[in-house]
């Protein structure tokens, strides 16, 4: 904790983590991203969480074409930004929090919504709008490997019904792609 202010009081501050899904997407293996946050103070309004894919070629020029359905899709509490090919097997596309658009938590920000933003991972988010707004089928199950300050936190295995129903059914890469 940082101490600010005349009265001295800590502020609460959010270290910086990552989160690696590996293989999220059916019947590519070799094809994953991860999801950065930066270290911030916990009252001010949530940064952009940037998500970095990497893969190879072809199923990355249609994982970019599937990510802009994303960017094209708004919600009261948050947004995609639209993805950006930095190379043929590199994509990016941050999550944004909308959920205190210009307030501060102090100026009646809707504060469930800035909460649920801040510790549901980006990751569950973002994996739910694959399936149901880019139709994306995903694998059957979700590894994750969860880092903080550059040390191993966690890293775990879900079934994919526990995070998002129902799969969507479009493939990256094979005959349906």
């Amino acid at each position: 904790m940082k101490e600010t202010g005349s009265n001295m009081r800590p502020t609460p501050r959010l270290g910086e983590m990552t989160i690696k899904v590996p293989a999220p997407f059916a019947g590519l293996s070799d094809l994953g991203f991860t999801a950065q946050y930066r270290a911030q103070e916990f009252n001010e309004p949530q940064r952009d969480v940037p998500l970095l894919f990497e893969g190879p070629q072809p199923p990355m020029r249609r994982l970019a074409e599937m990510l802009q359905l994303l960017s094209g899709t708004q919600s009261s509490t948050y947004a995609w930004t639209d993805p950006v090919m930095l190379s043929d097997d590199v994509v990016i596309l941050a999550f944004r929090d909308r959920s205190v658009a210009g307030d501060t938590l102090s100026d009646g920000a809707r504060i469930a919504d800035y909460v649920m933003n801040l510790v549901r991972p980006v990751v569950f988010t973002f994996l739910r709008d694959c399936a149901v707004v880019a139709h994306l089928r995903l694998s059957d199950v979700i590894e994750m490997r969860v880092s903080a300050d550059h040390r191993p936190i966690a890293e775990f295995a879900l079934p994919l019904q526990k995070i998002v129903q129902p799969n969507g059914e479009r493939l990256l890469w094979g005959p349906s792609a």
